[in-house]
């Protein structure tokens, strides 16, 4: 698919990409259902975090794979 010299971004580089957000995602989703449990007050600031980080993680993965294209 291409290369930026440093990776290879071949089928299995994307689907390596697509495992690790997948596995980020849910991991983010089960800190908040513990969060929500323990202390439902501080659910909500964890969600605003949450969503921070997923975007910019998500987002730079996203965008150094367009650029690697």
């Amino acid at each position: 698919m291409g290369t930026d010299g440093l990776i290879e971004l071949d089928e299995s580089c994307w689907s390596a990409l697509a495992k690790y957000n997948l596995v980020l995602a849910t991991l983010f989703g089960v800190l908040l259902l513990v969060v929500r449990q323990i202390d439902p007050g501080q659910a909500r600031l964890f969600l605003l975090i949450e969503n921070g980080v997923l975007a910019l993680v998500f987002g730079a993965v996203q965008t150094y794979c367009w650029i690697s294209r």
